[in-house]
């Protein structure tokens, strides 16, 4: 990825090239085929298969975890420090391209959506939801042939959309609302909720 030194991406802004350029990395080193290609079906049982099956079927399945890594971090390395914490939480190669393409990818049906209408799935976090709804905005003033929004307006529409205490906070920044001060905000939210998480986790493995 450093020979083609690929600017990572920040935004609904450059996401075709960005995605072309990653492509291209991919099938250079080799690893672009876990994107598309199901991974090696399970080891067979070892008395049902001589023994060159079962090292061929391991050496498969330890090539095919090999690549998926590479391919991951290539995708991940891609990415700019504020986007990267949006989908390092996705385990593949395949997990996280395929997330980055549900928020950027322009294709009539998600990008016809209005903004009013975006609805949120129930496994995607808050910084998810955060790029999603940035970029459905940005993307609908590019197809009315108008301006973007301003930064205040665009941070607005977007906090408002994610709602709770949010929202309030957005309101209460008036003017002086940004959207680095929304991605700090959903950043600080994310982090409360996983160290949350953790110690929910901690709590009952301590009663069991």
């Amino acid at each position: 990825m450093e020979v083609l030194r690929i600017k990572p991406l920040d935004g609904a802004d450059g996401y075709l090239r960005w995605k072309e350029s990653v492509l291209l990395g991919l099938n250079i080193a080799g690893v672009a085929h876990v994107l598309s290609d199901d991974p090696p079906p399970p080891s067979p049982a070892r008395g049902s298969s001589g023994d060159a099956q079962l090292a061929a079927a391991a050496t498969n399945k330890k090539q095919w975890a090999r690549d998926d890594a590479v391919c991951r971090g290539h995708i991940l390395r891609a990415l700019s420090d504020r986007l990267l914490p949006v989908y390092i939480r996705h385990g593949t190669g395949r997990a996280v391209w395929e997330a980055v393409a549900r928020t950027y990818e322009p294709n009539p049906h998600s990008w016809a959506l209005k903004f009013e209408e975006l609805e949120f799935g129930k496994d995607e976090t808050l910084l998810e939801r955060l790029a999603r709804a940035e970029a459905l905005v940005i993307a609908g003033s590019r197809r009315r042939s108008g301006p973007p929004p301003d930064e205040c307006t665009l941070a607005r529409m977007v906090a408002l959309k994610l709602q709770g205490e949010l929202a309030s906070g957005a309101i209460r920044k008036g003017d002086r609302l940004t959207m680095d001060w929304v991605w700090r905000e959903c950043q600080a939210n994310e982090a409360c909720t996983s160290a949350l998480r953790i110690h929910e986790i901690n709590k009952r493995q301590r009663r069991a």
